[in-house]
């Protein structure tokens, strides 16, 4: 919009100062709801103008139930359509998502430099709008800093791409390039990077940056945003009647590749591009998102160790760190840093999901009863109340519920982990668990094949693997259960599970020999293997465990 070509559209928005917007004739469009007026300033500073409704919700009502937060978001846009109206068609909003058409409006934030003119000094991001919810006051927060920085730049101040910067360990902060691409691939690239940027931006832990934002600037200022330390590109071809996407992750600071991969879809129609081409968009955005947002939590883990922690968000990596070592005494120290940020926050969102997630692993490493199980579950129920659109909760509370033996709440909590952020690995690793326990094991291994894919270097993907080679092994698929099974050993040779899988498939393949060897490892690793670890698996047809006692014993 720096070419004034806001002057063409049908609102101006300005959120940077006191909250204003005008109609093109100039006349003030009043909107007398304060959080009708958050909810377009958070529409109009979002990746596409768009956010899904229970971000919104939770964001202004997040101390109200489900329903009455839901309640109240349709009210306040049916309020926001009335004063619109006859540009109401700016605001869209289906069942799951609200989007404001930035074509139709010009917002201020966008085209800082239009900001230094109208407002002399200091301005604040919507000053004076005070709303009395504590997830909005973070929000607003954040909000504050991040547009005072960028102002200040548009101001005079060191332009972020000619000067060094530390950006802060504590959040990675991601911004995505437009995808280069030969002339007749033009939109779809452009297609592909919004996909890419909507499903990174469904890991909640991660701040995302649009590139859309320094759309004015030059592209190395566009790729050096003041609070941005990560950069993603790409480039998009075709090859046949293939696409291929080769993308990269790079610190900004450094200049030093984080990861670096290619990804290729089959084409419906390769003579018409445009076929079908969203669904092939989304998927291939989807297995970025998984991958990339692996590697950038094993950047800040591995990080986080090497330097204190001066944050609640910087502990976090500290105990993500201890998680990821699966130990009773790394359990321990984890724990202990969740709770005590909670004790300091009780709404620090991170601390909560991981605080279940350390719960959950230790249920997993230990076999523990079901009191312990059921804190677990608790624990991830309280970080989906926290954020209802955080998709991790749900993952978490899935597996529990799995345990638990309650099969129709699994399923339900881990497909909608999966349907709010679709590149979760774990929730699809979950799905497949599911499927796998409850008699579906071909089903089950299409969906563990697809967690791999999304993280194919995750420090725990020895559970994927094992969850496969249980999965083939159910589907009488010997041979498949017994690479798998060796693979997650490679990756993890105390792993109890894959060893007991590994005695099982060389059980029915008929040799002897070799199951005397592979329990001789079972129980170097795990002397205390008896028939409790299987009488724990939850199978719906307990046959299955009195079948694999039967034969381990």
């Amino acid at each position: 919009m720096a070419d004034g070509s806001h002057k063409t559209l049908g609102l101006q928005l300005n959120v940077i100062g006191p909250f204003d917007l005008r109609r093109t004739d100039g006349s003030r469009v009043t909107i007398t709801s304060k959080k009708a007026r958050a909810v377009l300033a958070m529409l109009a500073v979002a990746p596409g103008g768009r956010r899904e409704r229970r971000w919104l919700q939770y964001k202004l009502w997040s101390e109200r139930g489900e329903r009455e937060g839901a309640a109240s978001l349709r009210q306040t846009l049916s309020a926001l359509r009335r004063a619109l109206a006859p540009m109401g068609d700016v605001l869209e909003a289906d069942r799951t998502t609200v989007t404001l058409s930035l074509s139709e409006v010009a917002v201020d934030a966008l085209e800082l430099s239009s900001v230094a003119q109208r407002l002399a000094g200091q301005a604040e991001f919507l000053e004076g709008l005070d709303i009395r919810d504590p997830e909005f006051d973070n929000w607003l927060r954040e909000q504050r800093a991040f547009w005072s920085r960028q102002l200040d730049t548009s101001q005079g101040g060191p332009d972020p791409s000619e000067v060094d910067f530390a950006p802060p360990l504590d959040v990675p902060c991601v911004t995505l390039m437009p995808f280069a691409s030969a002339e007749p691939l033009t939109p779809q690239a452009q297609e592909l990077a919004e996909q890419v940027l909507d499903q990174l931006a469904r890991h909640r832990w991660i701040s995302f940056m649009d590139w859309a934002v320094h759309s004015g600037r030059s592209a190395a200022g566009a790729a050096r945003p003041a609070t941005a330390n990560y950069v993603v590109t790409g480039q998009l071809r075709q090859s046949g009647g293939r696409l291929v996407l080769m993308v990269e992750l790079t610190h900004l600071t450094t200049g030093q590749s984080v990861k670096r991969a290619q990804f290729t879809a089959p084409l419906a129609d390769a003579a018409d591009i445009g076929a079908g081409f969203a669904a092939v968009a989304r998927d291939m955005a989807i297995e970025v998102a998984g991958n990339f947002s692996c590697a950038l939590a094993q950047s800040y883990e591995q990080r986080s160790q090497s330097r204190p922690a001066q944050s609640d968000e910087a502990l976090v990596w500290q105990g993500r760190w201890h998680i990821n070592r699966l130990t009773p005494e790394d359990f321990e120290k984890a724990q202990a840093i969740f709770e005590d940020i909670i004790a300091r926050n009780p709404g620090h969102i991170e601390a909560h999901v991981y605080l279940a997630l350390t719960t959950l692993w230790r249920v997993w490493t230990c076999r523990a009863d079901p009191r312990d199980i059921k804190l677990a579950r608790r624990q991830a129920q309280k970080a989906i109340k926290l954020d209802v659109s955080d998709g991790r909760g749900y993952w978490i509370a899935g597996c529990a519920e799995c345990w638990l033996g309650n099969k129709t709440a699994a399923v339900h909590y881990t497909d909608e982990a999966i349907r709010l952020c679709p590149s979760l690995a774990f929730a699809h690793d979950q799905r497949g668990t599911n499927l796998a326990y409850d008699g579906n094991p071909l089903a089950a291994l299409e969906a563990l094949e697809h967690a791999i894919r999304l993280s194919p270097h995750h420090p725990q993907r020895f559970c994927f693997e094992g969850e496969t080679a249980l999965a083939a092994l159910l589907a009488g698929d010997l041979s498949a259960a017994l690479q798998h099974a060796d693979h997650a050993l490679l990756l993890r040779p105390a792993y109890w599970y894959a060893h007991m899988v590994k005695v099982l498939a060389l059980h029915r393949m008929g040799r002897p020999d070799a199951v005397a060897r592979a329990k001789r490892e079972l129980y170097e690793f795990e002397p205390r293997f008896n028939r409790s670890y299987i009488n724990w698996l939850p199978f719906s047809d307990r046959s299955l465990n009195a079948r694999m006692i039967e034969e381990m014993f």
